[in-house]
Protein backbone atom coordinates (compact mmCIF):
# COMPACT_ATOMS: atom_id res chain seq x y z
CA UNK A 1 0.00 0.00 0.00
CA UNK A 2 1.72 3.30 -0.66
CA UNK A 3 2.29 5.47 1.91
CA UNK A 4 0.17 8.42 1.47
CA UNK A 5 -3.09 5.79 0.47
CA UNK A 6 -2.23 4.61 4.04
CA UNK A 7 -2.28 7.89 5.78
CA UNK A 8 -5.37 9.06 4.35
CA UNK A 9 -7.13 5.64 5.18
CA UNK A 10 -5.62 6.04 8.72
CA UNK A 11 -7.14 9.58 8.83
CA UNK A 12 -10.45 8.96 7.89
CA UNK A 13 -10.70 6.06 10.05
CA UNK A 14 -9.95 7.92 13.20
CA UNK A 15 -12.20 10.64 11.85
CA UNK A 16 -15.22 8.36 11.76
CA UNK A 17 -14.42 6.69 15.17
CA UNK A 18 -14.61 10.50 16.62
CA UNK A 19 -17.52 11.56 14.93
CA UNK A 20 -19.44 7.77 15.69
CA UNK A 21 -20.29 8.50 18.68
CA UNK A 22 -22.24 11.83 18.46
CA UNK A 23 -23.50 11.31 14.90
CA UNK A 24 -25.15 7.54 16.82
CA UNK A 25 -26.08 10.01 19.71
CA UNK A 26 -27.81 12.04 17.39
CA UNK A 27 -29.74 9.63 14.98
CA UNK A 28 -33.57 7.96 15.64
CA UNK A 29 -31.59 4.88 17.13
CA UNK A 30 -30.97 6.85 20.63
CA UNK A 31 -33.58 9.22 20.46
CA UNK A 32 -36.24 8.80 23.23
CA UNK A 33 -33.63 6.68 25.07
CA UNK A 34 -34.47 6.21 28.63
CA UNK A 35 -32.17 8.06 31.16
CA UNK A 36 -30.55 6.27 34.07
CA UNK A 37 -32.53 7.81 36.32
CA UNK A 38 -35.69 7.29 34.53
CA UNK A 39 -38.78 5.11 35.33
CA UNK A 40 -40.01 3.35 32.64
CA UNK A 41 -43.76 3.13 32.42
CA UNK A 42 -45.53 -0.23 31.60
CA UNK A 43 -49.10 -1.52 30.49
CA UNK A 44 -49.77 -4.88 30.78
CA UNK A 45 -52.27 -6.35 28.17
CA UNK A 46 -53.35 -10.15 29.16
CA UNK A 47 -53.28 -10.28 32.66
CA UNK A 48 -53.13 -14.45 33.32
CA UNK A 49 -50.30 -16.71 33.13
CA UNK A 50 -47.90 -15.82 30.53
CA UNK A 51 -48.80 -12.07 30.85
CA UNK A 52 -48.50 -11.65 35.05
CA UNK A 53 -45.03 -14.09 34.57
CA UNK A 54 -43.83 -11.93 31.71
CA UNK A 55 -44.90 -8.27 34.01
CA UNK A 56 -42.95 -10.45 37.03
CA UNK A 57 -39.79 -10.13 35.36
CA UNK A 58 -40.04 -6.78 34.04
CA UNK A 59 -40.62 -5.83 37.72
CA UNK A 60 -37.09 -7.02 39.42
CA UNK A 61 -36.08 -3.91 37.87
CA UNK A 62 -36.58 -0.80 40.30
CA UNK A 63 -37.50 1.21 37.10
CA UNK A 64 -39.80 -0.46 36.09
CA UNK A 65 -43.82 0.80 36.92
CA UNK A 66 -46.86 -1.11 35.86
CA UNK A 67 -48.95 1.78 35.82
CA UNK A 68 -51.89 0.16 33.76
CA UNK A 69 -53.46 -3.24 33.04
CA UNK A 70 -55.88 -4.58 30.74
CA UNK A 71 -57.94 -7.86 30.71
CA UNK A 72 -61.55 -8.73 29.68
CA UNK A 73 -62.03 -10.43 32.76
CA UNK A 74 -62.59 -8.36 35.82
CA UNK A 75 -62.35 -10.69 38.37
CA UNK A 76 -59.18 -11.63 36.76
CA UNK A 77 -57.96 -7.61 36.26
CA UNK A 78 -58.82 -6.61 40.27
CA UNK A 79 -56.87 -9.65 41.60
CA UNK A 80 -53.82 -8.91 39.44
CA UNK A 81 -54.20 -5.18 40.46
CA UNK A 82 -54.16 -6.88 44.57
CA UNK A 83 -51.10 -8.24 43.22
CA UNK A 84 -49.46 -5.50 42.35
CA UNK A 85 -50.84 -3.26 45.08
CA UNK A 86 -48.14 -5.99 47.33
CA UNK A 87 -45.54 -5.90 45.13
CA UNK A 88 -45.02 -2.62 45.10
CA UNK A 89 -47.73 -0.62 46.95
CA UNK A 90 -48.87 1.20 44.02
CA UNK A 91 -52.27 0.62 42.59
CA UNK A 92 -52.33 0.35 38.48
CA UNK A 93 -55.59 1.94 36.25
CA UNK A 94 -57.71 -0.99 35.08
CA UNK A 95 -59.08 -1.26 31.99
CA UNK A 96 -61.17 -3.93 30.14
CA UNK A 97 -60.01 -2.19 26.57
CA UNK A 98 -57.06 -2.40 25.73
CA UNK A 99 -57.77 0.52 22.94
CA UNK A 100 -58.24 2.79 26.17
CA UNK A 101 -54.82 2.12 27.91
CA UNK A 102 -53.00 3.06 24.36
CA UNK A 103 -54.13 6.17 24.48
CA UNK A 104 -52.47 7.22 27.85
CA UNK A 105 -49.37 9.29 27.03
CA UNK A 106 -46.97 8.25 29.78
CA UNK A 107 -47.10 4.47 28.79
CA UNK A 108 -43.08 3.15 27.63
CA UNK A 109 -43.97 -0.33 26.94
CA UNK A 110 -47.15 -2.34 26.47
CA UNK A 111 -46.57 -6.19 27.73
CA UNK A 112 -48.89 -8.30 25.08
CA UNK A 113 -50.19 -11.52 27.38
CA UNK A 114 -52.69 -12.27 25.61
CA UNK A 115 -54.00 -15.57 23.66
CA UNK A 116 -52.25 -15.39 20.40
CA UNK A 117 -54.69 -14.42 17.55
CA UNK A 118 -54.94 -11.02 19.56
CA UNK A 119 -51.17 -10.64 19.71
CA UNK A 120 -51.61 -8.59 15.83
CA UNK A 121 -53.62 -6.48 16.11
CA UNK A 122 -52.81 -5.36 19.93
CA UNK A 123 -48.90 -4.73 18.48
CA UNK A 124 -49.79 -2.96 15.49
CA UNK A 125 -52.47 -0.85 17.65
CA UNK A 126 -49.84 -0.16 19.73
CA UNK A 127 -46.83 0.78 17.71
CA UNK A 128 -49.52 3.26 16.64
CA UNK A 129 -50.06 4.68 19.85
CA UNK A 130 -45.99 5.15 20.12
CA UNK A 131 -45.19 2.53 22.79
CA UNK A 132 -42.48 0.04 22.97
CA UNK A 133 -43.41 -4.04 23.13
CA UNK A 134 -42.62 -7.22 24.29
CA UNK A 135 -45.32 -9.87 22.90
CA UNK A 136 -45.29 -13.15 23.83
CA UNK A 137 -44.77 -16.07 21.03
CA UNK A 138 -46.22 -16.95 18.79
CA UNK A 139 -45.90 -13.56 17.31
CA UNK A 140 -48.81 -14.46 14.69
CA UNK A 141 -51.18 -17.02 13.22
CA UNK A 142 -49.94 -16.34 9.74
CA UNK A 143 -46.89 -15.07 7.76
CA UNK A 144 -49.40 -11.74 6.75
CA UNK A 145 -50.37 -10.81 10.22
CA UNK A 146 -46.25 -11.12 10.82
CA UNK A 147 -45.81 -8.97 7.98
CA UNK A 148 -48.25 -6.79 9.04
CA UNK A 149 -46.35 -6.49 12.37
CA UNK A 150 -42.84 -5.82 11.05
CA UNK A 151 -44.42 -2.80 8.78
CA UNK A 152 -45.98 -1.26 12.04
CA UNK A 153 -43.19 -1.54 13.78
CA UNK A 154 -41.03 -0.13 11.28
CA UNK A 155 -43.41 2.50 10.43
CA UNK A 156 -43.41 3.94 13.81
CA UNK A 157 -39.93 3.30 14.57
CA UNK A 158 -40.53 1.07 17.48
CA UNK A 159 -38.70 -1.18 19.76
CA UNK A 160 -40.54 -4.70 19.14
CA UNK A 161 -38.96 -7.91 21.55
CA UNK A 162 -40.66 -11.76 21.14
CA UNK A 163 -40.82 -14.02 24.12
CA UNK A 164 -38.66 -17.25 23.21
CA UNK A 165 -38.83 -18.93 26.45
CA UNK A 166 -38.99 -22.86 26.73
CA UNK A 167 -38.91 -23.64 22.81
CA UNK A 168 -37.74 -26.84 21.95
CA UNK A 169 -34.92 -27.46 20.81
Amino acid sequence: MERRKFIRNSASSVLAGLLAPSFLQSSSLFANRTGANDKINVGLIGCRSMGWANLSDFLIHPEIDCIALCDVDQHVLSGRAADLVKLRNKKPELYGDYRKMLERKEIDVIIIGTPDHWHCLQMTDACAAGKDVYVEKPIANSIAECDAMVAAAKRHNRVVQVGQQQRSG
